[in-house]
């Protein structure tokens, strides 16, 4: 039985030591990703550069993109309800030379003080972990911290990645699954959720199908189970036509209504 999403759930996942060397390697592995490029693209062609952005990382965890974002100069918030995910996040900053503001929440009941003061509000990997009307709820929730002019950037796993879902299967059937209740999304469903919330003209695309190789990968798997970190990437991650449709995550763009 898959365990129902909690704080202490996260606290748990998140408990486990982190080198400051590790998370250097953490944040430069992300920097050279595809779906950072195609983010900082789609940022810089809005917003004429980073530098000045209020950005909030929503369900931050140990908040790498927020990183990615304050190394480019926006002024950035993390937001996660777990204390064990924000103090790696802390972690993290300081072993960046980084700051942030860091804020102990449910992303669902935004402080006052979050809400429509944001340029970007973005999370990775938070939005399937939600079901029934929560499922629109969080999007909303993105939203509903910006400011006018501001997108929402959520990238969720994709329903049509194959590695991603046989991956999954597997490890909810021996019992390896530790990461509560996730659903991936399909692009179908993406467009009802933006249609329901009155976001016009959002944009799709994916991150990496190479990437999700590493799910069916017997090495990386057992790299994985042992808890190794994954190699240092050393130079730019390359796309491929197959990223559109079937990369392991879809990121959504979504213009504040």
């Amino acid at each position: 039985m898959t365990d129902p999403n909690t704080p202490e759930l996260w606290d748990e996942i998140w408990r486990g030591g982190t080198s400051a060397e590790e998370h250097r390697r953490n944040v430069a592995r992300e920097e050279l990703s595809i779906r950072w490029h195609r983010i900082e693209e789609r940022v810089r062609a809005r917003f004429g550069g980073i530098e000045g952005l209020r950005v909030i990382e929503i369900g931050a965890g140990a908040g790498t993109n927020a990183a990615a974002m304050a190394r480019r100069g926006a002024s950035v918030t993390l937001l996660d309800y777990s204390p064990k995910a924000l103090g790696k996040a802390r972690e993290l900053f300081e072993a960046n030379g980084l700051e942030a503001d860091f804020v102990e929440a449910n992303a669902l009941e935004l402080p006052d003080e979050i809400r429509a003061d944001f340029d970007i509000a973005m999370s990775f990997g938070l939005n399937e972990h939600f079901t029934g009307p929560e499922r629109d709820g969080i999007f909303r929730a993105h939203l509903d911290a910006l400011r006018d002019g501001g997108v929402a950037i959520a990238s969720v796993p994709n329903a049509r990645n194959a590695p991603y879902r046989a991956s999954k299967w597997l490890a909810e059937r021996t019992g390896r699954w530790k990461l509560g209740v996730e659903v991936p999304f399909s692009r179908r469903e993406l467009e009802g959720i933006c249609d329901r919330l009155g976001v016009t003209e959002p944009e799709f695309f994916g991150d990496s199908f190479a990437y999700s190789l590493q799910f069916v990968n017997p090495w990386a798997y057992v790299q994985r189970a042992r808890g190794r970190p994954e190699k240092p990437r050393r130079r730019p991650e390359r796309g491929t036509p197959l990223d559109e449709r079937w990369s392991y995550a879809t990121v959504v763009v979504m213009p504040r209504p």
